[in-house]
């Protein structure tokens, strides 16, 4: 097993057929096809389900495309960190961000770490926070901000701020700001209509339910984006972490008199998983500047 037909499998794989996968790699299908017969008779295990317009992997095979997977990306990063020290840049940290990733506590470290050491470059990736977890779990990234709620075995996760929901909308509803100058109470939000991110959904409803209240919930959407979109449109009023509202400045925002309503917003790295030299010395800075807060 080589990586030239780890990437020859992964390219059946993604492109769904030998003969689009032969397109794309500028191959003809027979070398394209041997190969794969090769691996298959190296690993002892069939990897595909031949079907007569497109092939369905086996469970061996499923194995192997996670583990190629893993292979190929940190073959490419190596590539390219040799290259960035060839060229005097001294590496680079390979680091997963949120879209709402809107802490100025978060880029005072990235300062102060470009400063100590000019020379790294950030390779950024802006994904959803589960995309993040599967990214850090393949070994695509070494680190990552997201947000809680998340399943958080394995991992090791230092939090950058605890940011409570607020109300977000338009001049519509400009009654909630008239009713308490900062705040606004959970009765009070229970007269307009909700829009809510269904990650936030199970939280936002248990919280209601410990006051008794039922939510008047008008849509439950995909992205905390779309959230404010729709609040944007005069529909209902947006539950979001605080934060998140800094994205869409035209809207009002009104923080929910809910001290236990909050998202964690956190740095995070797999335990006792080998990641590069700069990017532990990232997170032990990020460990410092926060222990000193």
């Amino acid at each position: 097993m080589d990586l030239r037909q780890l990437h020859y499998f992964a390219a059946v794989v993604e492109n769904g057929t030998i003969s689009e996968a032969a397109r794309k790699l500028h191959l003809s299908q027979p070398p394209l096809s041997n190969q794969i017969k090769l691996l298959e008779a190296e690993c002892g295990v069939t990897l595909f389900e031949r079907g007569a317009r497109h092939i369905t992997l086996t469970e061996a095979g499923r194995v192997l495309y996670r583990h190629a997977v893993q292979i190929l990306s940190m073959t490419k990063a190596t590539e390219e960190e040799m290259q960035n020290l060839r060229y005097g840049k001294q590496g680079s940290v390979h680091i997963g961000l949120i879209s709402s990733c809107a802490s100025p506590e978060f880029f005072d470290v990235i300062e102060m770490f470009h400063q100590n050491y000019p020379g790294v470059m950030f390779k950024v990736t802006e994904r959803n926070t589960f995309d993040l977890l599967t990214l850090l779990e393949n070994g695509q990234i070494e680190l990552a901000v997201i947000r809680t709620p998340y399943r958080s075995s394995g991992l090791e996760a230092l939090t950058l701020r605890e940011d409570p929901f607020a109300a977000v909308y338009t001049h519509e509803y400009d009654g909630i700001s008239s009713e308490k100058s900062e705040l606004i109470s959970v009765q009070a939000l229970s007269a307009y209509p909700l829009i809510i991110y269904s990650r936030w959904e199970r939280d936002i409803r248990q919280f209601f339910q410990g006051w008794d209240i039922k939510p008047n919930i008008v849509c439950v959407n995909e992205d905390a984006r779309t959230t404010l979109q729709w609040a944007s449109s005069g529909i209902g009023v947006a539950l979001v972490p605080r934060s998140v509202a800094a994205s869409f400045p035209h809207l009002q925002s009104t923080q929910i008199d809910a001290p236990g309503l909050v998202s964690k917003l956190q740095l995070v790295r797999r335990k006792n998983a080998a990641i590069s030299q700069n990017a532990f010395n990232l997170f032990s800075l990020f460990e410092k500047y926060f222990k000193t807060k």
